[in-house]
């Protein structure tokens, strides 16, 4: 179809660069405040990203939701532009608002300009879209790069304050990441994350959040990749489902699932985003498992939490392995969050360019009542060890009830520390106490300690 005169399209694309820079959570900093602050917020975030990208020889394009695109002549700029639009925000405070962050997006191909009454307003392509995609998944702080020829050090003459500090080798600012594949993109998209900052704490990519913490005995001993997908099929009714996924082969798979291997047995629909590790399954078939449902609402323990407000907090999978979870500062809802602190949150990102994230942080009652226990029963006390004696318990079924301090506490064989010890009435166990379904409790993380016949 034409388009009316004079709008139209440059037909010979040209080489270039466009950066994607969006405000990190923005729609939390709209909630509570009036409009007139936070416009003015993101109207100066747009002109000092404008003002960057003109100093390094590039131009402004075009606002984006929350953001800006523009375009440069080479990587390099982009880059450049990139680490000192964040170094600004981190060091120089330039908006007093906590915790403001950006997530910036570049991508390096072919685009097509477009013009209007002969004046450039726009530029079309993937490479648009690549950076826009890859603005989105990077969370605060994080700068992802999608550049297909092999970094050479001629080509980007970085030149990062934070970086200077720990003498970092121009190689070691980028981490490769695994591809993704896009629609309307041929073949999978490279990705790099640029680690510009010297405090690991601040980055959301997989290598400096590692090395942000001590990797216990415990940790090292669990082997497994962790994949990333959509559950595309769910029986809600049976319990199990398909997960797709992209796999080594650079195409999309799918594998089973079984909600028993559900993490906290949290509810899951079609097209949740999860992450889980494959294992074999029946007849050596490949089965997810440790299946962590992106966006559902989880119970977890403070671990640590820095100054600048900055943490962890954990959870753990099927196997009782040890899940973090990365806290932001803007993601905690109550006042003095202290380690050891049980909290409710959403299990966000997931992507393998970021770490997990807890969102929406919310302190959680330390003394829940549980409407099913007996009158006089003491409450429990969330997060805390407990004994209870197993009063029912159905193998084939792979769920039960225990009683501690006159509750009832739930049992599933997904909590079970050693599945193949089967608690059986009159059975002691040792659990963490959770909350259950309407207000009741239930038993994760159980340990079976005697057989038979004793009580509380």
């Amino acid at each position: 179809m034409n388009l009316p005169h004079p709008a139209s399209i440059v037909t010979a694309p040209c080489e270039g660069t466009v950066l994607c820079a969006r405000i990190h959570n923005a729609d939390q900093y709209k909630n509570g405040r009036p409009e007139e602050e936070w416009s003015e917020l993101f109207s100066g975030f747009y002109a000092f990203a404008a003002a960057l990208a003109e100093r390094h020889g590039g131009e402004f394009v075009k606002c984006l939701a929350s953001g800006v695109m523009c375009h440069f002549p080479t990587p390099a700029d982009a880059v450049q532009t990139a680490i000192e639009l964040q170094e600004q925000l981190m060091e120089k405070r330039r908006y007093p608002v906590p915790g403001l962050s950006c997530g910036i997006g570049i991508a390096t191909g072919a685009t097509h300009p477009v013009l209007l009454n002969g004046r450039r307003i726009d530029f079309l392509g993937s490479v648009c879209d690549v950076a826009a995609i890859l603005c989105e998944q990077a969370r605060g702080h994080a700068i992802l790069l999608h550049h297909q020829e092999p970094i050479r050090p001629s080509d980007f003459p970085i030149q990062s304050r934070a970086g200077a500090e720990v003498e970092r080798h121009l190689m070691e600012y980028f981490q490769e990441l695994a591809p993704m594949r896009l629609s309307g993109v041929s073949g999978p998209v490279r990705r790099l994350a640029i680690h510009w900052q010297a405090n690991p704490g601040e980055y959301l990519a997989v290598s400096p959040l590692e090395t942000s913490r001590v990797t216990t005995e415990e940790e090292e001993s669990y082997q497994g990749r962790h994949y990333f997908g959509k559950v595309s099929a769910f029986k809600k009714e049976r319990g199990f489902g398909f997960i797709q996924y992209y796999g080594e082969n650079n195409e999309y798979q799918e594998v089973y699932f079984h909600m028993t291997y559900v993490v906290h047995q949290v509810p899951v629909l079609e097209n949740d985003h999860v992450q889980f590790i494959i294992r074999p399954g029946k007849e050596g078939r490949p089965q997810a498992c440790s299946v962590l449902v992106l966006g559902g609402r989880f119970l977890g323990r403070v671990e640590s939490y820095a100054e600048n407000g900055t943490g962890f907090i954990t959870i753990r999978d099927h196997d009782s392995k040890i899940i973090r979870f990365f806290v932001l500062p803007q993601e905690v809802r109550y006042e003095r969050m202290q380690v050891d602190d049980v909290v409710e949150f959403t299990a966000g990102s997931g992507s393998e360019s970021e770490g997990l994230v807890a969102l929406q942080i919310t302190h959680h009652q330390e003394n829940p009542t549980a409407p099913g226990g007996e009158p006089g029963g003491e409450n429990l006390v969330i997060g805390a060890l407990e004994h209870a004696v197993v009063t029912v318990y159905f193998p084939e079924k792979g769920y039960g009830f225990a009683k501690c301090k006159r509750n009832s506490v739930y049992i599933h064989v997904s909590e079970l520390t050693e599945p193949e010890q089967v608690p059986g009435p009159g059975d002691l166990i040792e659990f963490e106490v959770f909350p259950g379904r309407n207000d009741t409790y239930r038993a994760n993380n159980v340990r079976l300690i005697k057989k038979k016949g004793l009580d509380l």
